[in-house]
């Protein structure tokens, strides 16, 4: 017959069971965390609103650079060399802030320097090749209006239908133009969806700048003639659209991703474009979650398998949790909370058409 088991108080206070105890409290402890950020913190994390500043200040940074060597009435060389390095110029920077943007957000200075300087290598030289088709597309239109005589206003603008031709035309253009602006993050991650995005969100931005421009310089050309400030508003536009669109077309072609909801950028989405993601404390991970003493270099990964996206830890001392459960291999679900250290990530994924 088995005896009874007996614990005496010696054995409770044991330091075998205080560790047992303390290790089953933290395995089991509450990992779940209710998104309270404010709509101010949601909108300044938002990647089409940072996107767009960014982008908006190196289209102004561009036309500061460049607009002081522009004269609108004169033949000599170096206003013409001016007039034609304008959309490189605009291209270049906003390649450069639009580059530096994402790094910077994530206090990664490495990644933001990286895609920085490729932005605007990437804008520039870009620039000159887009100068090609854009102008043959704006020379073309141009022609049109000329075509059309529809008279003219005293500041020697076409009107009525020629006008609208003038526009149209200046919108294809830009919008040629505008494609190297939005390329330079994609081609330095080497990621064939952020430069499928930057291509329409740089062409979608130049679109709606260069229909604005002709408007507005009607209504801010200077009494000297000069289309200065109407350029400064055309240019900031090219460069807010170019932004906007980058981030909105990244939102519209997401699959999934990550948004942190408790950590040192809470509110930020990480979108999942790579087929591996890395998760950890380096800065060379994909996402880099700083500020952490718990995670490690590269503390977890989520490698997409077809659409199924599966969450690994890299036997990392503290653990990866998944709603509260400790794992080292897991299948993520729209809605799962992933916990590495004191971070907190929700995953999401977008539901397929049927």
């Amino acid at each position: 017959m088995n005896e009874p088991l007996r614990i005496t108080k010696g054995d409770l206070n044991t330091p075998e069971v205080d560790q047992f105890v303390e290790m089953q409290a933290y395995l089991s402890r509450d990992t779940s965390f209710e998104d309270e950020r404010s709509w101010i913190v949601r909108v300044i994390y938002a990647n089409w609103f940072y996107l767009s500043i960014a982008s908006l200040c190196g289209a102004l940074l561009g036309w500061a650079l460049i607009e002081p060597s522009i004269d609108d009435f004169s033949d000599d060389e170096e206003a013409n060399a001016a007039l034609l390095l304008v959309f490189p110029m605009i291209a270049g920077c906003v390649g450069l802030f639009l580059g530096a943007a994402e790094g910077l957000i994530c206090r990664n200075p490495l990644r933001a320097m990286k895609s920085g300087f490729v932005g605007l290598g990437v804008g520039f030289l870009g620039g000159l090749v887009a100068l090609i088709p854009a102008a043959f597309i704006f020379g073309f239109a141009s022609l049109a209006s000329l075509s059309i005589d529809d008279g003219l206003d005293p500041n020697g603008m076409p009107t009525g239908v020629a006008f609208l031709v003038l526009m149209m035309g200046r919108a294809a253009a830009w919008a040629v133009a505008g494609i190297p602006a939005g390329l330079g993050q994609g081609i330095a991650l080497r990621e064939k969806k952020v430069i499928i995005n930057g291509v329409v969100g740089g062409c979608l931005g130049g679109l709606v700048g260069g229909l604005l421009f002709d408007p507005i310089s009607l209504v801010l050309t200077a009494e000297d003639g000069q289309a200065t400030y109407s350029r400064a508003v055309g240019f900031g536009s090219i460069g807010l659209f170019v932004g906007l669109f980058v981030g909105l077309v990244e939102g519209w072609t997401k699959t999934a991703w990550l948004q942190m909801l408790k950590g040192p950028l809470a509110g930020k989405q990480f979108i999942l474009f790579k087929d591996t993601t890395s998760l950890g404390s380096s800065p060379k991970a994909d996402i880099y979650l700083f500020k952490d003493d718990a995670i490690e270099p590269r503390h977890a990964q989520i490698v997409n398998r077809g659409g199924r996206f599966e969450l690994e830890d890299n036997e990392s001392p503290d653990g990866t949790y998944v709603n509260g459960v400790p794992v080292r291999r897991h299948v993520l679900r729209d809605g799962d909370q992933v916990v590495l250290g004191k971070t907190v990530l929700q995953f999401s994924l977008k539901a397929n058409p049927d």
